[in-house]
């Protein structure tokens, strides 16, 4: 094997580990959204009687009309009733919430 096929290798292997480490360190947006979210927004998306006038998030309305970043910027800022949650979350933590939410269906 040629010493650069070998450089090429290790740097292939180094960059690979390297994401599976991120990806292991990536914050859990479902279970951040049944500890933070599910109280007013249920586990399923359907707004329960404290989050009343919110839409359904698992409503293809809902679903249709937010981008995730918008979704993170409510989160974040709040919108309505709810507060944000910028000071309590990181925007990792935040993105990772919106990632979720825009899986239920």
């Amino acid at each position: 094997m040629k010493k650069n096929e070998l450089i090429g290798f290790l740097v292939i292997g180094v960059l690979g580990l390297g994401s599976a480490a991120s990806a292991a360190d990536a914050p859990d947006g479902k279970a951040l959204y049944d500890s933070k979210c599910a109280m007013c927004h249920g586990k399923d998306g359907v707004a329960k009687t404290t989050a009343k006038g919110a839409m359904n998030l698992n409503d293809p309305k809902f679903q249709e009309a937010n981008t995730a970043e918008v979704i993170a910027k409510v989160i974040a800022d709040g919108k309505g009733k709810m507060k944000g949650l910028k000071d309590k979350l990181t925007p990792e933590q935040v993105t990772s919430v919106a990632a979720h939410v825009k899986t239920l269906k």
